[in-house]
């Protein structure tokens, strides 16, 4: 689905995952730093083009749709640090499902060498929220029986997670 909206699109992979057979055929960004979450995934996005916005969409988040994801780019402001969804959860930005702004890189680089290994720096800069129309599609599923309670109790398709 990224493919179709920002070509290329890229899945972000620890070193150790390059050569997982679920991975074949894609184009893979290794992160260049261990153990520090999503964040490296960002970060090593931003090496391979510091000079380029990237949009940001979490695997595990299997109910966004094409129409979702449109809502995010038609509300990008390249003037923010970043374009999110405010997720309603948390009233707050939703880091992994984000437009991040190469201007936003010093901020990413600053919070690694304080230790901080979050995304939640959103919080900390100016970035330009996003009303999802459907919050449930940013639900986070990490196994069957979480997709079938965010499903309401239908499984996906065999393969599909």
């Amino acid at each position: 689905m990224l493919e179709r909206l920002v070509p290329p699109a890229y899945v972000s992979v620890r070193g150790s995952q390059e050569a997982f057979p679920a991975f074949s055929g894609l184009r893979l960004l290794p992160d260049h730093d261990d153990n520090i979450g999503p964040l490296a995934g960002v970060l090593s996005a931003f090496r391979e083009d510091p000079s380029c916005a990237w949009l940001v969409v979490a695997v595990d988040m299997p109910f966004l749709t094409e129409g979702f994801m449109r809502r995010l780019l038609e509300h990008r402001d390249p003037r923010a640090f970043a374009t999110a969804f405010r997720n309603p959860d948390i009233d707050a930005p939703e880091p992994v499902c984000a437009i991040y702004e190469p201007r936003i890189l010093p901020v990413l680089l600053a919070a690694k060498s304080r230790g901080r290994f979050t995304l939640k720096v959103l919080r900390d800069v100016a970035v330009r929220l996003v009303e999802p129309a459907d919050p449930r599609e940013l639900a986070n599923v990490n196994d069957p029986d979480e997709y079938a309670r965010a499903a309401g109790g239908s499984l996906p398709p065999t393969g599909s997670l």
